[in-house]
């Protein structure tokens, strides 16, 4: 973190890389993921509730401009809601694992050309819940925690017209919530008044919640989006 707010101090004092222009770029998609690890006092592995090849709603927008010292913004909602009932040997298992988050980011350009980097920091508002009942235990706590979180951004134009990839990611290890989150992606925008095109790449978020019933879990898996700038 001190390396991180060195660096924010140093692009907004020297001013090393700013947009020349307003511009406004974002996408909106579907992420189809899958689960591992555990939930519960009991540790009831995820496997075994059954879920799998889930669809989780997403939306980015960013703002950037000229000014100098004052901090892009980057707004982003992932929805995840998802709920099994599964049979077993010993009875039947009825779960819900609701994730669905809100980031508020503020970061700045630390490179911007054909190779970008931006960094800076989001705060994250969880709004779900995670419940578990089986014949052994009938478990539930709310996750509606604000996590401060570091954010990164790495992208490069590739030597094709239109075409770019990179990897975005955020870290928080807060309060009794450690939650690693990043994207691998790869997007191509057709050149116009407004570019727009489509971005495909990987996700993958890991939150381990060491607070009421507990809770470690991995959602990963493809994703795919319409996305735009100008």
């Amino acid at each position: 973190m001190r390396v991180l707010f060195s660096a924010l101090c140093l692009s907004a004092v020297s001013g090393i890389a700013h947009a020349d222009v307003i511009g406004i770029k974002g996408d909106i998609g579907l992420w189809r993921s899958d689960y591992a690890g555990d939930i519960g006092s009991a540790a009831t592995p995820v496997d075994s509730l059954g879920y799998t090849d889930e669809s989780n709603r997403f939306l980015h927008l960013s703002f950037e401009h000229p000014i100098p010292l004052i901090p892009n913004a980057r707004l982003a909602y992932t929805d995840i809601n998802a709920g099994r009932s599964v049979n077993w040997d010993e009875g039947s298992a009825n779960s819900s694992i609701e994730l669905t988050h809100v980031d508020g980011t503020a970061y700045y350009e630390i490179l911007d050309n054909w190779v970008s980097l931006d960094l800076g920091l989001s705060l994250r508002v969880y709004d779900g819940r995670i419940s578990l009942m089986t014949p052994e235990t009938d478990e539930s706590m709310k996750v509606d925690e604000v996590l401060p979180m570091a954010y990164a951004l790495l992208e490069a134009e590739l030597p094709f017209t239109g075409w770019s990839a990179g990897a975005e990611g955020n870290f928080t290890d807060f309060s009794d919530y450690q939650v690693v989150d990043y994207t691998l992606k790869l997007r191509y925008l057709f050149d116009s008044l407004v570019d727009f095109g489509v971005e495909f790449g990987y996700r993958n978020q890991t939150i381990d919640i060491s607070q009421g019933m507990g809770a470690d879990l991995t959602l990963d898996g493809p994703y795919a989006a319409f996305a735009f700038q100008f």
